[in-house]
């Protein structure tokens, strides 16, 4: 079992250096087998950055082919 703090972390890095939205398989398939966190624990670490994001000028977002950083609308309109 991970522990959340760590585990969020490694996701953030992953998202950021991906440049590519990730899924929560893909995310998995960055661990070795037998250190693989679960989905579950995967989606939480997903949803508290997300939550961490709050107030700030990106978000973390899910899209249909996974999850991505992006600017907020709000900071830079189109």
């Amino acid at each position: 079992m991970w522990e959340i703090g760590a585990l969020k972390m490694v996701v953030e890095a992953a998202l950021l250096a991906a440049g590519a939205p990730l899924s929560v398989e893909k995310l998995a398939e960055l661990f070795e087998p037998e250190q693989s966190p679960t989905p579950m624990e995967l989606r939480r670490a997903l949803d508290e950055l997300a939550q961490d994001c709050a107030g700030r000028g990106v978000e973390l977002k899910q899209v249909a082919s996974g999850w991505r950083y992006q600017i907020r609308p709000a900071v830079f309109p189109q």
